[in-house]
């Protein structure tokens, strides 16, 4: 039985989906927050709130932050499976392969948004 097909392809899939869901609700979340903040803490009107943000903000952010999503979900997904099934040393290699997967993953995740956002900026006009 292959192992690659058993166990990382649905971990693959199953962590892009999620990250994909968890920013859609991050996202939501600071929309409330700052419409929250804005209206009732700093006394701003709703219609003030709302023609500020449609003014600086465009469908193509959301489209970005959705891909850039999935796209660190698999980077994520797929270091923490190599690691994972190289593993070697019982619980301390365990232990350490995990460490290292999160420096990995950091690392690639962020060169993964330098380029993703280069690409954004460069193929999608912004609004001034």
């Amino acid at each position: 039985m292959n192992p690659v097909h058993r166990l990382v392809t649905p971990r693959l899939w199953a962590a892009a989906t999620v990250s994909v869901f968890l920013v859609s609700l991050v996202s939501v979340a600071g929309l409330s927050g700052g419409f929250v903040f804005n209206v009732l803490v700093q006394k701003t009107t709703s219609g003030a709130y709302f023609s500020g943000f449609t003014a600086l903000v465009q469908l193509p952010d959301l489209w970005s932050a959705l891909v850039k999503a999935f796209i660190f979900g698999m980077i994520a997904a797929m270091v923490a499976c190599y690691k994972g099934l190289y593993a070697k040393g019982g619980p301390k290699g365990v232990g350490d392969a995990v460490n290292q997967a999160v420096v990995v993953t950091f690392i690639l995740i962020f060169f993964a948004n330098f380029v993703l956002s280069t690409l954004y900026f460069a193929l999608i006009p912004q609004k001034f």
